[in-house]
């Protein structure tokens, strides 16, 4: 089964066309982002592999910010050790089992369909963070609230951001305040 999905920016002027594709022993999503963020051109393509509990086993995203590109190509093992293409170890990214990439609410879907929150409930989260404006990948701390069938509670930087997320049946973002909106068809 694949499921397509189309994004608009909101406080960016992007676009992101996405096909998340269900196997038997995966999750593959691949997507496209482009547009202007903070006024910069960008482009971005980005594939997952997820296992069926929505965890990142690889991540391979190559991105232009204005006339630069740049690319990261991590995968994760067993024991939550991730190491690029290469053999490169990265040790402070060590239990991690999600990411998120700036510019794109798909992967807030990750850790919405693999947590399995109960309403009312809350989780606690270290990630991988891919900041695409910056050229930067770091480790990210992350707080999910499920405040309602389809409505997540959204905190990073120890509630320095906040959000109250919308997802549709099948945990992706409809509606994410100010910075993205699922294009649905009419």
């Amino acid at each position: 089964m694949q499921k397509s999905i189309l994004w608009e920016g909101i406080q960016n002027d992007t676009d992101e066309h996405c096909a998340v594709n269900f196997l038997d022993d995966a999750i593959m999503v691949r997507s496209e982002i482009e547009g202007w963020a903070h006024g910069i051109p960008v482009y971005a393509d980005y594939t997952l592999r997820l296992d069926k509990l929505w965890n990142v086993l690889e991540f391979d995203i190559s991105f232009h910010v204005r006339d630069t590109q740049h690319h990261y190509h991590l995968l994760r093992d067993e024991e939550d050790n991730w190491t690029d293409a290469s053999g490169k170890t990265y040790p402070e990214f060590k239990g991690c089992k999600y990411i998120d990439i700036s510019l794109t609410p798909f992967t807030n879907s990750l850790p919405i369909n693999g947590l399995f929150l109960p309403h009312g409930e809350s989780a606690q989260i270290d990630l991988v963070y891919v900041d695409i404006i910056a050229n930067e990948i770091r480790k990210d701390h992350q707080k999910y609230t499920k405040a309602g069938h389809h409505n997540y509670h959204f905190e990073n930087d120890g509630g320095n951001f906040t959000a109250d997320i919308h997802v549709d049946n099948d945990g992706f973002v409809t509606h994410y305040p100010e910075l993205f909106n699922m294009i649905q068809p009419q």
